[in-house]
């Protein structure tokens, strides 16, 4: 897993924004990192123009002033000893979050998905899973999410968290942040290979798969289990379509998030297979955290 130094969060004041801060927020004490924060203004034809950086010398349009009063609010309640900055944009939502996220370096993005988009479009966290160059983690509005999206709680007993692996380079990233991850916080990685009803014939009065193929993904997930995890990492393989297995995973542990690796940058492709990595953000009710396997 590579160093988390600095964490973007994009925030609309919407109803969500409290719960999103918090999130990132966590993270940023967790690993010592910077949290930059960015509202966007509303959008325009010509693209992002990435804006300034807050200060409270900079007099501001008189167009932005509330949205200024608001972010100084919000930094002004943040935990004492965290570094953090605000920016804000004019431009298209997705470009701006993807601007600023390269403009200020930023090693993951923490996002709010405002539900499933229209077949023919895509949603802004969409957009930005299929451009940025970083990690991406996306939380649920409050009414779709299973359970509260905090990392850090005191006395809490350990979290299941599902990491679905196709044995993939992206997918192994995954894995390996789910790992550190369980080595900060106490939290219980499951790991998930599903394969394809073609290949297994499933047992009657079971929903697991009886088969050497799956007695095969069972050896090599569990040979994946690093020595100081022991006991503390689960695998099971599932039949299916990969989405529909990760989201009924995640719904019956009671996830408190999915780690997945993305496997697409390119949005073409979509018109061409079934995206699983979409599939899960819009079917799961927990926050969905996406690692890159290698830069785009």
């Amino acid at each position: 897993m590579e160093a988390i130094r600095t964490v973007l969060c994009p925030i609309d004041f919407s109803p969500a924004t409290e719960r999103q801060l918090a999130f990132a927020v966590d993270l940023c004490r967790l690993f010592g990192a910077r949290l930059v924060l960015h509202h966007n203004l509303d959008a325009v034809p010509t693209g992002a123009a990435v804006g300034w950086m807050w200060s409270e010398t900079h007099p501001g349009a008189p167009t932005e002033a509330g949205d200024e009063e608001r972010l100084r609010r919000l930094m002004a309640a943040l935990p004492e000893g965290l570094e953090v900055e605000a920016k804000i944009t004019h431009g298209l939502p997705s470009t701006s979050v993807v601007t600023v996220g390269e403009l200020v370096g930023a090693d993951l993005v923490v996002i709010t998905t405002h539900g499933k988009s229209p077949e023919e479009h895509t949603s802004v966290t969409e957009q930005v899973l299929e451009r940025s160059r970083c990690g991406v983690l996306a939380l649920h509005e409050a009414g779709d999410e299973a359970n509260p999206p905090r990392l850090i709680a005191d006395g809490e007993a350990r979290r299941p968290v599902v990491v679905p692996t196709d044995f993939s380079k992206e997918s192994m990233a995954a894995v390996e942040c789910a790992f550190e991850l369980a080595r900060r916080l106490p939290l219980e990685p499951h790991l998930l290979h599903v394969v394809s009803p073609g290949g297994v014939t499933a047992k009657a009065s079971s929903e697991e798969p009886s088969s050497a193929l799956a007695e095969e993904s069972r050896r090599r997930l569990s040979a994946l289990v690093p020595a100081d995890l022991d006991g503390r990492v689960f695998v099971h393989v599932g039949v299916g379509d990969p989405g529909h297995e990760i989201a009924a995973a995640a719904e019956r542990l009671v996830a408190a998030f999915v780690v997945m690796g993305e496997h697409t940058r390119a949005g073409w492709r979509r018109w061409f297979t079934r995206d699983t990595s979409r599939s899960v953000l819009h079917e799961v009710r927990c926050p969905v955290w996406y690692v890159p396997g290698s830069a785009a």
